[in-house]
């Protein structure tokens, strides 16, 4: 199979020296949002592809542990700190990031500016008729939004073998993003499955902006602004997804949690990918 990010130009600029750092073996970058914004909308502009992941908590203790998955987050042309979690850990490591940049920080100027621009959005994951919903709620907070297409991600699901998209059913979803002309593809699937995905077909896929996004079209599905605002400004995000999902997330964020700070400390001594070559 053919791979890559396609990077060139402005992805190249974001991969430099100046906005990323390592922690934890990966390239995190230390962009604010306004920086964020500016190289997304750059992209748009030139339609120099740009492939972007987030890095949360849970994400960077899996990938501490798991030398193939941080080569294959390290492909990303963006992999920008989502979580608290992950900006404390990495100020310990004195890595400076000066805000948190998930999209439920920046999904308003984000999806405005794709509403003005006429941008064609695709959304592509969570259950069957979740991207629908997801749609709906955007195509009326954002009047002008053109949702060019939708495709639910439970293909491996529906094969019988849950984590492992077949290559036929993933050749197939390159077709149907390229041939609706979208602009962005949001890929809402759980990680490694995600990340695997645009790093083997980002080369193919017509749309300068790919990024992942995780659970977000669960919640958009529900409402924009998900998280109660004043649970927001407290931090508190994470204690509202483990009140609204305890069966998933109570082992995430106790024993998960104590393993990532494990991480952290334990890169004081050896850091992570020191012997990876």
């Amino acid at each position: 199979m053919e791979s890559g990010t396609g990077s060139t130009g402005n992805a190249e600029a974001c991969r430099g020296a100046k906005s990323r750092r390592s922690f934890l073996g990966l390239h995190l970058n230390t962009f604010t949002q306004a920086g964020f914004l500016a190289a997304v909308e750059r992209s748009l502009r030139t339609r120099d592809p740009l492939r972007i992941s987030f890095l949360n908590p849970f994400y960077a203790r899996v990938a501490a542990e798991d030398e193939r998955l941080r080569a294959v987050m390290n492909r990303f042309d963006v992999l920008q700190a989502d979580g608290w979690g992950v900006i404390l850990g990495a100020r310990l490591r004195g890595v400076r990031i000066k805000e948190r940049v998930a999209i439920e920080d920046f999904e308003r100027p984000f999806f405005g500016h794709l509403a003005r621009q006429g941008a064609g959005l695709f959304l592509f994951g969570s259950e069957p008729g979740m991207a629908e919903k997801a749609a709906a709620t955007l195509e009326q907070a954002f009047p002008g939004l053109r949702v060019v297409g939708t495709q639910h991600g439970w293909l491996d699901v529906d094969r019988g073998h849950p984590g492992r998209f077949d290559e036929e059913d993933e050749r197939a979803v390159v077709d149907l993003v390229n041939a609706s002309g979208a602009d962005v593809l949001l890929v809402g699937l759980p990680t490694p499955l995600q990340q695997d995905f645009v790093v083997t077909y980002g080369s193919q896929l017509d749309a300068p902006i790919v990024m992942t996004v995780g659970a977000y079209f669960d919640h958009l599905a529900e409402r924009l602004d998900w998280y109660p605002r004043w649970m927001d400004r407290l931090r508190l995000d994470w204690l509202y997804r483990l009140y609204r999902e305890p069966a998933r997330l109570r082992k995430r964020y106790t024993v998960g949690m104590a393993q990532y700070a494990w991480c952290v400390l334990r890169e004081t001594v050896r850091p992570i990918g020191a012997s990876d070559g």
